[in-house]
């Protein structure tokens, strides 16, 4: 058998003649109909896929071992359809085969009408979770459709910034310089959603310019959203709500750009914006969502109120709010990030604040968990400059043994997430600090 010769169905009759076995007698073995099995070999119908996984198994090959030459002889069959396609790249999705996923996407891009159910692929792809295989098929998507404003080609660009972010802040940067000019185009509701991904990723970032327009935008956009949802209820008329009640993203809005005046040391504008999303006379929602939803933003201004009073001097609160803490698992090291803060600008000595949370602190570091409303991103983020302070802090009271290596571990995050432009910084002040002893 030549080389030109050799197809799937050559390589199947050749192992059948070889080892001596009656189509028959695989037919029935395999549980494939006698006559579609004879249709198959010489020809007449198509190989399925379920057909050539069977045969595959039969002949004791690895799964998915003639995927590579199947894809190119799919597109030499005039008789291929999306029928035959949609099962073949979910096997692939299955198998990990992302070559042949992007082969075969490929090949059917020279036809326009595969885009649509291309897309419906990949967002069916993406629901399950087969997101190496959902992020190939946006992309073509987006390939196909690039010179389109359709509202699909900004949806793409968004699952591709969603299923591209990683532990790696230059890649989440270039993901989100990629994205950002597509949030316009999504229809409003998905815009709320993308603007508080945008700009949660920009907090990781640091970049609080940014974060502070994201949040306004969204705030505003919320606003009117929620202006129109209660007008259609007075008429009686219908209204789709985004994947969170519409209200919260008003009062997100507010609680960013809090958090954003505090991390500029603005802690009256801080205090300001927690006033605002702690006053919810204006929800109209009261069902068991809206109220669960509300009483989070009250924990979260409680919180912040103590934090932004103890950062601004308020020295006095300090015991008040560790015991508010201990209650609250999921806000423990959230408030520790601030507490060191505020220990090194007035030179707090919060020893039994650290004694009591070590276990806390060391947990984090080799769990990773999430941290109250903090994305991965901004985790890492901040509790990397979280064990630089805490160095700092140790350092500043000749702890030299205890500083360094918190300072050590706190580089170890950094080398793992690429973003050591601000830990650096503080890296340098803590060594300038240490000159000056």
């Amino acid at each position: 058998m030549s080389v030109i010769d050799k197809t799937i169905r050559t390589e199947f009759l050749h192992y059948i003649e070889e080892n001596k076995i009656l189509l028959y007698h695989f037919a029935e073995k395999s549980g494939i109909n006698s006559g579609t099995l004879s249709r198959v070999i010489n020809g007449s119908q198509p190989i399925s896929v379920k057909i050539l996984d069977i045969m595959t198994e039969y002949m004791g090959l690895e799964e998915g071992y003639f995927y590579e030459q199947y894809v190119s002889e799919l597109f030499d069959d005039s008789t291929m359809n999306w029928r035959r396609l949609r099962p073949f790249i979910t096997r692939c999705a299955e198998l990990g085969k992302n070559d042949c996923i992007e082969r075969t996407v490929d090949l059917m891009m020279e036809n326009p009408s595969y885009i649509k159910p291309l897309f419906d692929c990949a967002e069916s792809f993406n629901a399950e979770g087969s997101a190496a295989a959902a992020l190939i098929i946006y992309r073509k998507v987006c390939e196909g459709e690039r010179y389109q404003h359709a509202e699909r080609l900004a949806i793409c660009q968004y699952r591709i910034f969603k299923l591209s972010i990683n532990d790696d802040q230059q890649n989440n940067l270039e993901c989100a310089v990629q994205f950002d000019p597509y949030v316009v185009r999504l229809n409003e509701l998905d815009q709320l959603d993308a603007l508080k991904d945008l700009m949660n990723l920009y907090l990781s970032l640091r970049r609080w310019d940014k974060a502070e327009q994201l949040a306004t935008r969204m705030g505003k956009l919320a606003r009117v959203q929620y202006k129109i949802k209660h007008q259609r209820i007075r008429r009686g008329k219908s209204y789709q709500e985004p994947s969170k009640p519409l209200f919260g993203y008003i009062l997100y809005s507010d609680l960013i750009k809090g958090s954003i005046a505090e991390e500029q040391n603005d802690y009256n504008q801080a205090l300001h914006y927690v006033s605002i999303y702690e006053n919810q006379d204006w929800i109209m929602e009261n069902d068991l969502e809206a109220e669960l939803t509300k009483k989070q933003f009250r924990e979260w201004a409680v919180a912040n109120r103590y934090l932004y009073q103890i950062l601004a001097g308020k020295i006095d609160v300090l015991d008040e709010y560790v015991e508010y803490l201990s209650v609250r698992e999921n806000e423990i090291l959230r408030g520790m990030f601030k507490l060191i803060k505020a220990a090194n600008t007035y030179n707090m000595n919060i020893d039994h604040v650290l004694e009591r949370f070590k276990i806390n602190i060391s947990s984090q570091m080799f769990t990773q968990e999430n941290v109250g409303s903090y994305t991965d991103q901004i985790i890492d983020d901040r509790f990397a400059i979280f064990l630089m302070d805490v160095g700092d802090y140790y350092l500043s009271s000749n702890r030299v043994h205890i500083g360094v290596q918190f300072v050590l571990d706190s580089l170890s995050i950094i080398d793992r997430i690429n973003n050591d432009a601000n830990v650096m910084s503080r890296l340098l002040r803590v060594q300038l600090k240490r000159l000056l002893l």
